[in-house]
């Protein structure tokens, strides 16, 4: 019974309705505070100090409200009129008019706010379909299908495939997956909005060949990815076997013409050559073989395009295939006479490559490689990539080019910058990602280093490189145990078992590292790739005039990644000394710039 009195004098003095009408002008005030104070830029905290007062003085408002009310005479204490007599009605019916008012305030704020936030969301819409319709066109030429019961001749279904990609990347304005990313999907069962999706590209290029005795069947369609899966249109080639070429120029050429339509449209691309068909037969199959990148199939590149020569010295993209197998045939070659015999053939190859077709962007792009990789003129190797990366925009290796310049003369930004670039045309290729990697690294950007090497790792778990570049940002973090285990993973992946289980002394790293330098000595470095990785363990063991000794031995074999391993931190110790800087001014690099 004493509640329910309780609740009547409540509503007597109309506490109910005082607090009703606090609380919807309260929230009024908040909404119309938080608009100007965003309008004027106003410190957070002034917003905070409204919001403050509004709730202390709440129950200071409902204490007013069961002291006082409100009459015809004025504010009088509530306890001076009869309780038997119920608040006047003009009291009540001021405080229902506060109430209706502050309701309608409230609704006229909401449809106003909502009308705000529907033109917010028609102008949000309207400038992301601005930028879908303005933002830089993609696409990716997937790997062509040989459909012919001859399996060997997947030469040629990735002959046509190059050809398209090639004439497709001239084009600055659309951004065309490497060649290394979309072979990737040769036999992926992959449904193509997913491909889409993980190449983030607008448009798709599939493709089929199916072979005779004596003609070639070309089947493609071009399919549109976003925002919706769509084919635009499809074509059928067929060309008798012995005008080959004939049929691969017309095919690359049209399409592309077709995609520029669609991508680029006003801007078509002519094309015109004219090869022994026999000659350019032997051209697709040694590009074929170069791009295996195993040592007996660079030997056997290299004899193809050497035939396809004899046969037909006019067509120069054979001269610089030629060129870019004498570089790739340096990697598995540590002779120093040998290694330079090959760069010799692979400088007259390019020069040859070049007076025939002085706009190859990609052959630029390959010499620039052999002025910097094999001869380390560093000038030079800028220039000639920037004159490629005109001609072929669309051209990763040319800006992989330009970021090891950019490292050499110690401009990390830029060089990551690059790197980046690179990533984004060949988002696949773990060569490129393990380059963006080793950027970050040399910046000192081990947070981003690690994540990066780990991204790589999530593609290609079996890449060595990165587990070796992850195991020397995890050392240089701290993460000594963590870097043990990533360089135990690159010895069982380089098949040196009995080192890998060895190499994993609990709490002594040295008596691993020493453990496994025997081997690779003992071994005659059969255990490493060159001599710059002993260098890089003997400073960990800081053990100085060794790793001197052989970083000076990597000069004397001119080891192509030299130059670039020197602005490792791990030869950070040795900026000071004299040896150390001969070897800086011999390589042409900038330390410390």
């Amino acid at each position: 019974m004493k509640f329910k009195k309780y609740i009547e004098e409540l509503k007597r003095r109309n506490v109910f309705k005082a607090a009703i009408a606090y609380v919807i002008m309260a929230w009024v005030v908040i909404q119309v505070s938080a608009i100007v104070l965003n309008g004027f830029a106003a410190p957070a905290y002034v917003f905070k100090i409204i919001l403050f007062i509004i709730v202390v003085a709440f129950p200071f408002w409902l204490v007013f409200a069961w002291v006082y009310d409100i009459t015809p005479e004025g504010i009088k204490k509530t306890d001076d009129i009869a309780k038997k007599v119920h608040a006047p009605p003009n009291t009540q019916n001021r405080l229902n008019l506060v109430i209706i008012i502050s309701l309608l305030i409230v609704v006229v704020f909401l449809l106003f706010n909502q009308s705000g936030s529907f033109m917010n969301k028609e102008k949000e819409a309207k400038k992301k379909e601005n930028i879908i319709e303005n933002r830089e066109k993609s696409i990716v030429v997937l790997p062509f299908l040989n459909l012919s019961k001859n399996g060997n001749q997947d030469y040629l279904s990735e002959g046509i495939t190059d050809a398209i990609n090639v004439e497709l990347s001239k084009k600055d304005s659309v951004r065309v997956i490497s060649r290394t990313s979309a072979m990737s999907y040769s036999n992926d069962n992959k449904l193509l909005s997913d491909i889409a999706k993980e190449l983030e590209v607008d448009y798709l290029l599939e493709g089929s060949i199916l072979s005779d005795a004596d003609s070639v069947r070309i089947m493609v369609q071009l399919i549109k990815s976003f925002p919706k899966e769509r084919h635009i249109w499809s074509r059928s080639y067929k060309e008798k076997f012995e005008n080959i070429l004939q049929l691969v120029d017309r095919v690359s050429s049209e399409i592309t013409n077709e995609i520029t339509v669609f991508v680029q449209p006003n801007q078509l691309i002519t094309k015109k050559n004219t090869v022994d068909a026999k000659a350019y037969e032997f051209y697709l199959r040694g590009r074929y073989l170069m791009n295996m990148e195993t040592y007996k199939s660079v030997k056997s590149a290299i004899k193809y395009l050497n035939e396809s020569i004899k046969l037909d010295a006019s067509y120069a993209p054979a001269y610089a295939t030629l060129a870019e197998a004498y570089i790739s045939l340096n990697k598995f070659n540590s002779n120093k006479d040998e290694k330079q015999r090959n760069t010799k053939n692979a400088r007259t190859a390019i020069d040859q490559a070049l007076l025939l077709d002085n706009n190859l962007g990609a052959a630029y792009i390959t010499k620039g490689k052999i002025a910097g990789k094999c001869e380390w003129k560093w000038n030079e190797m800028k220039i000639l990539a920037e004159k490629g990366l005109k001609l072929d925009p669309n051209n990763a290796n040319g800006h992989m080019l330009l970021s090891n310049y950019y490292v050499v003369i110690d401009e990390f930004d830029k060089a990551i910058g690059e790197a980046l670039r690179a990533e984004k045309l060949d988002p696949l290729n773990p060569v490129i990602g393990s380059l963006v990697a080793d950027c970050y690294y040399l910046a000192h950007d081990y947070d981003k280093a690690t994540a990066q090497y780990k991204k790589v790792l999530e593609l290609f778990p079996n890449y060595g490189f990165a587990w070796e570049g992850l195991g020397y940002v995890q050392y240089f973090m701290g993460q000594k145990h963590e870097a043990i285990n990533s360089w135990k993973r690159l010895q069982e992946i380089m098949g040196n078992d009995s080192t890998a289980i060895n190499f994993n002394f609990a709490g002594n790293e040295d008596q691993s590292f020493r453990l496994w330098l025997t081997k690779a000595k003992s071994e005659n470095l059969s255990y490493t790739s060159n001599p710059t990785v002993l260098a890089q363990l003997h400073m960990l063991l800081n053990e100085k005039n060794d790793a001197l000794n052989y970083l000076e031995m990597a000069y004397k074999i001119h080891e192509d990644e030299l130059p670039l391993l020197l602005q490792r931190p791990n030869f950070h110790e040795l900026h000071k000394e004299h040896r150390f800087k001969a070897l800086v001014h011999k390589t042409g690099i900038i330390l410390n710039k």
